[in-house]
């Protein structure tokens, strides 16, 4: 501990502050521009740097930049120039931002709100070009475009609060969009006149422009001409001139590595990331890593060889780390990765520890030093939590299948996150002087630890196990023994890490003495719990990876099948149940590691979501599945027998593709299921209904789940994936024409039931499929979902004319590409009483139906059931109790502002 103290105290006083600071500023410059150009320009400059310290066996590596290749499923960008980004407001004048309006004496002139050669945040990253001499674009605003206005060929002008990333992005490009203004910014209140620099601007999960993404050009503002925009937009026409010479190319993507040689040949990695043109993130941590190198080879030789990897920011990482082999646990010991890594004396300095999926002992080292300095009068202030143990985008290579387990310090809170303020000359000097003095201090740590110190970490080992058997009581879920074993588990493979530099003997010692406490804590403790539906049908499941890295890009998969993935992989419980995935655990045990890992108990519906992601990943071949509950074609066909469906039946198909568990073949597997169910002569009905709406009732749209009606577009399809199946891969099915609540259709039937459905007709009335379907004696069949899915209650609302149906305002495209607005009477806004999920079987209307003789027949299918009424007998209860109480499908919470209207 005493030595700790001593480096610490060595490297804090043994630096040269004021050159830190130099090749800080140095390399945020060169780094501004954030084209390829500027990206070539840093990583040649970081060689030299490297040089100049002495570093030995510096070089240049080059990857990919083609927006196509993939390393441990992460896509390399693509290649990006740029020298002009314009936006210049017609006849607006300059804003008078001491008036309310903004607007000064004079608009006869013209306003630039933003130029690339000014500031190069200016202009997003990814944008294209306009034609030589720019583009009049009309302007309008977030709200405006979610009311239903016509964005093609526009710039959106986001709300302040509006991140530019995939959500919003991919909306407004579906819709002929040019692209965003963005004047989103962390800090936006103490730094109304600084920009954000834009990242991830892209239209799924990845941080850079890839192959896939469809051109755009996207300005970021300062918050004061983002509320100037917003005022002129609002207040009438808004026009600019756009321009752009952005060109996306295939190119080269450069890294730097250099190596420092120990005593042996295994590798602690330094990493520091280049191409995000701020100095605090992460031009300090480049120049600190350099420091620390430099303070190391001025103490000798070090015990573990030093590797200093600077690269783009994960992809970068993921690509040096794959040219390395697939695992490298044998050849690295562990990594520190130094991203705004600052210490400044006014916050709280957090060291993450690596993911425990890959055993460090760093991560026991972190925690000693952080006691060690904890009363150090120039020491950092720590924040210091060593739960979760995750695998953030900074320690993603802590994954088993990678095997780099990684350290990450880092402020607790940073308001200027990519904040254009974050330049040098703003970086607090101390804050300079202990962030790189910790750096240093974990460096030489890790790259000469001691063997004295695995005293101290089995004492460590002991307190954090007897800290776990006291949060059993404070915080209990999961099963007592088993999550005191898992902790005992985690603590002893850190330990066992420690042979690594201490003698065999001696780490048996620890590990044995560290057994006899966990025995003797765990006397009596419970090894079982209540399963749960999803629990249980987890337990059943044994997934492997198969794969090298954390799944992130989704590179596998075709574009029109990604989806975004729980916590975005790496910020939350599914990283660490990815990485406990080792091909002898059911799922039902990894996601309760998981839960004691985050020290946090997980919902049924987070379990629900987490199986699925699984099986989704095991369907691209991300994972394979040694052992589940098979639900395929046969198992389905077997219990739509056995609920009822017969050769001839109509049914309306309310589905849900994930509500039963893993469904081998997807979708399809359902759709062909339900066809050899009903037979030739039988007819199914799917719901295909979509959201263009600008009013509902009273309700203006605020969502992104807007767009226009576009039969053609099946991706605007919100009612799963079973009736988006149905349309792209069924030959020439049949669809109605409603413009919100179409059906699609197969069978003799089909045609009658749907043909009938006018675009502007009521929704749910006499001519919809609901009503047809009735009147041909069909049944409505609820596959893995609830009844709260059941669409007919709608028609029995419309039949009944209840006085809260209601107008609904709409766009639809047209055949040349415009947008029509129509008006749809007897709509269906607001609230219900059986809108409660898998609730819904006890909400009023349902129980009185049952009382009456309502029949619902019901069969278990996996983890989920299959239920079917009648329609026929559906229409006849729920008409006499909708004529004895109007009120019987509205919920009675008088905090329901739609429900306690009628």
């Amino acid at each position: 501990m005493q030595k700790m103290q001593e480096w610490y105290q060595y490297f804090y006083t043994g630096q040269d502050c004021s050159r830190i600071l130099q090749d800080i500023s140095a390399l945020t410059a060169l780094e501004l521009g954030q084209t390829s150009h500027a990206y070539a320009a840093a990583a040649r400059h970081t060689l030299a740097l490297l040089q100049a310290a002495g570093i030995p066996q510096a070089e240049l590596l080059s990857f990919p930049a083609d927006g196509r290749t993939a390393y441990q499923d992460k896509r390399m960008p693509l290649a990006w120039e740029a020298t002009i980004g314009k936006l210049t407001l017609l006849n607006t004048g300059s804003p008078d931002y001491n008036r309310l309006n903004f607007s000064g004496p004079d608009s006869s002139h013209d306003f630039v709100a933003a130029d690339f050669q000014q500031h190069p945040f200016h202009l997003v990253k990814g944008s294209v070009a306009t034609a030589p001499g720019g583009q009049i674009a009309r302007i309008i605003t977030e709200g405006q475009f979610l009311s239903g206005e016509d964005p093609r060929g526009c710039l959106v002008m986001l709300q302040p609060l509006t991140s530019p990333r995939a959500a919003v992005l991919k909306p407004i490009l579906d819709q002929g969009g040019l692209g965003i203004i963005s004047d989103y910014l962390q800090g936006r209140y103490k730094t109304p006149d600084a920009l954000q620099w834009v990242n991830a601007c892209t239209e799924g999960a990845h941080w850079h422009v890839q192959a896939d993404d469809r051109p755009f050009v996207a300005f970021s503002v300062t918050p004061r001409i983002g509320d100037f925009i917003r005022d002129r937009a609002t207040a009438g026409a808004l026009k600019a001139r756009v321009e752009c010479d952005g060109r996306r190319y295939e190119g080269t993507l450069p890294a730097v590595t250099a190596l420092l040689p120990g005593r042996r040949s295994e590798e602690v990695w330094l990493l520091a990331h280049l191409y995000e043109p701020l100095a605090d993130d992460d031009s300090f941590g480049v120049v600190a890593a350099i420091e620390a190198a430099r303070g190391l080879m001025a103490r000798g030789t070090p015990e573990f060889s030093v590797r200093l990897v600077f690269a783009m920011e994960f992809y970068g990482y993921a690509a040096y780390a794959a040219s390395r082999g697939e695992n490298l646990r044998p050849a690295v010991v562990g990594a520190l990765n130094l991203d705004s890594s600052l210490a400044p004396p006014e916050l709280e300095l957090q060291i993450h520890l690596a993911g425990p999926g890959t055993p460090f002992y760093g991560n026991a080292l972190a925690e000693l030093l952080v006691r060690a300095l904890a009363k150090q009068e120039n020491a950092p202030r720590f924040a210091f939590n060593r739960y979760p143990g995750a695998y953030h985008d900074d320690q993603f290579l802590s994954d088993p299948s990678v095997g780099v387990p990684t350290i990450w310090p880092l402020p607790a809170h940073n308001e200027f996150w990519h904040n254009s303020s974050q330049t040098a000359a703003w970086l607090s000097r101390e804050g300079v002087r202990r962030g790189a003095a910790i750096c240093s201090t974990l460096v030489e740590m890790l790259a000469n630890p001691r063997p004295e110190w695995l005293d101290p970490a089995f004492r460590l080992a002991e307190e954090n196990l007897a800290d776990d058997l006291r949060l059993l009581s404070e915080k209990p879920f999961g099963r007592p023994a088993e999550r005191l074993r898992h902790c005992w588990q985690r603590e002893t493979e850190r330990l066992q890490d420690f042979a690594r530099f201490c003698s065999a003997a001696a780490v048996q010692e620890a590990v044995a003495a560290l057994a006899a406490k966990y025995r003797a804590l765990s006397v009596g403790l419970a090894d079982s719990e209540k399963p749960t539906p999803w629990r249980a049908y987890a337990a059943d499941i044994v997934p492997k990876r198969q794969t090298v890295g954390l799944p992130y890009d989704l590179a596998k998969v075709p574009v029109r099948q990604r989806r975004r993935l729980p916590d975005g992989v790496l910020y939350g419980p599914f990283a660490n149940i990815l990485a406990n995935l080792d091909g002898r655990k059911d799922l039902g045990q990894v996601i309760r590691e998981a839960e004691y890992e985050y020290r946090a108990a997980l919902s049924e519906a987070q379990v629900k979501k987490y199986v699925d992601a699984v099986c989704y990943l095991a369907d691209w071949g991300y994972l394979s599945l040694l052992q589940e509950v098979r639900i395929g074609v046969e198992e389905i066909v077997a219990a739509l027998r056995q609920l009822g469906v017969r050769e001839g039946d109509l049914l309306l198909v309310h589905s849900s593709l994930s509500g039963c568990g893993h469904i081998t073949g997807g979708a399809m597997s359902i759709i062909t299921a339900l066809k050899q169910a009903v037979g030739p002569g039988g007819t199914l009905l799917f719901p295909t209904f979509t959201r263009p709406y600008i009013y509902l009732g009273d309700v203006l749209n605020k969502n992104y789940n807007y767009r226009p009606f576009d039969p053609a577009d099946t991706s605007q399809i919100w009612v799963g994936a079973v009736p988006q199946a149905f349309l792209e891969q069924n030959p020439a099915p049949l669809r109605s024409r409603h413009i919100t609540h179409s059906w699609a259709g197969v069978g003799p039937l089909a045609e009658e039931c749907l043909r009938q459905h006018q675009p502007c007709d009521p929704p749910a009335g006499e001519s919809s499929p609901l009503a047809l379907a009735c009147q041909h004696q069909g049944k409505v069949l609820f596959f893995g979902c609830p009844l709260a899915s059941v669409t007919f209650l709608h028609y029995l609302e419309t039949h009944c004319q209840m006085p809260f149906l209601q107008p609904a305002v709409c766009r639809r495209r047209t055949p040349d590409g415009g947008l029509e607005t129509v008006l749809i009477d007897k709509h269906l806004p607001g609230h219900r009483d059986f809108y409660c999920g898998n609730q819904a079987h006890k909400c009023k209307f349902f129980r009185r139906a049952f009382e009456r003789g309502l029949q619902l027949q019901q069969t278990s299918l996996g983890v989920g059931m299959l239920q079917m009424l009648s329609l026929p007998q559906l229409f006849e209860i729920g008409c006499q109790l909708l004529r004895e109480d109007p009120r019987v499908l509205l919920c009675d919470d008088p905090e329901c502002t739609f429900c306690r209207q009628f």
